[in-house]
């Protein structure tokens, strides 16, 4: 009888530790994302503790993801994503571009992970810069700059890359920035990306970007009616549309009076802000048209060929004193 008792508490027992083992397993892959089978290792190395568990994932994460990455390191990254975020004062922003293999990663929830971390790193860089007097601060960083950036838990951008190559087994590089701080000077920052995809509460991507740095007209008399037909941030989001699709190499001289020969310019229909399709046709197009104008101002406006950039900024009080356009790939 007294066997019998035992037994069954003994089964009792490696029952509730099966639970508990379950329960602690299901707990760690929810909050670390690991496969089971490396969530159950680390649970048993680490005597079903959570934090100590986790701690051994990460840093088996990091050592596997950088074997991976060595190994990987010539492959191509032709393809990837441009990304942007603006603060929301509308003076600090950042472009950046994260570059992969395939189209397919480029398109996954892992991918994208980084991506915000990349960006959110490079707009707290751009926050530490100081703007120019009279003027903005800009600055470019390579793939090495990037690299050696701080990003989430303290980690450089080049662990968190590497973790990444380790999850997607697939090569991933950290390719440009741009880091904008427009702050005291007056001016603000608009940004676009083509296809528009938001990828976290800030964060914007695309296959194309463009940021625009700008400052309002304080003198009413000075904007022409037309300013009330639609928000100054419309008409911005217009023009980051018109430097991505027309490609300016400048933002040019303001000459309002100049005549526009419509058959020589992309229709606006063309443009679709949400369809890649239409950015190849722009494309096309651009390589046959006649224009000879590299500066944004004096080029025919995109959405309306009838005019000129430049009437556009002038009719609704927008002083247009530079601009950033990334292409994913370009050389």
């Amino acid at each position: 009888m007294l066997r019998s008792l035992i037994l069954v508490r003994g089964l009792h027992l490696s029952s509730v530790n099966l639970s508990s083992s379950k329960a602690q397993l299901l707990k760690l892959r929810k909050k670390t994302g690991y496969p089971f089978e490396s969530c159950k290792k680390a649970l048993q190395l680490n005597d079903n503790n959570l934090e100590k568990s986790e701690v051994w994932l990460k840093e088996e994460a990091q050592r596997l993801g950088w074997a991976k990455a060595n190994k990987l390191a010539n492959r191509a990254t032709a393809q990837g994503v441009i990304a942007f975020a603006i603060d929301n004062q509308k003076e600090v922003a950042t472009m950046v571009e994260v570059n992969c293999e395939t189209d397919f990663v480029a398109r996954n929830k892992c991918f994208h992970s980084v991506v915000e971390v990349v960006t959110s790193s490079c707009l707290d860089f751009a926050k530490q810069q100081k703007a120019l007097e009279n003027s903005f601060s800009k600055v470019n960083l390579k793939s090495g700059d990037l690299m050696e950036l701080s990003g989430a838990e303290g980690k450089s951008l080049a662990d968190h890359v590497a973790v990444t190559i380790g999850n997607l087994g697939e090569n991933v590089t950290l390719r440009r920035a741009t880091c904008l701080n427009t702050r005291d000077t007056g001016l603000n920052i608009m940004g676009l990306t083509h296809p528009s995809n938001t990828t976290g509460s800030q964060f914007f991507s695309g296959k194309y970007g463009s940021l625009l740095i700008y400052r309002k007209q304080q003198d009413s008399e000075k904007i022409n009616q037309r300013s009330m037909e639609s928000s100054h941030d419309e008409i911005l989001r217009q023009m980051c549309q018109h430097v991505i699709g027309m490609n300016p190499k400048s933002v040019g001289v303001l000459n309002i009076h100049e005549p526009i020969k419509s058959e020589k310019v992309v229709p606006a229909k063309t443009f679709n802000e949400n369809d890649d399709s239409s950015m190849d046709s722009i494309d096309e197009k651009n390589s046959d048209s006649t224009i000879e104008e590299d500066g944004m101002l004096e080029q025919a406006f995109l959405l309306d060929p009838s005019i000129t950039v430049g009437q556009v900024a002038t009719d609704y009080g927008i002083d247009v004193l530079d601009f950033v356009r990334y292409e994913c790939g370009e050389t």
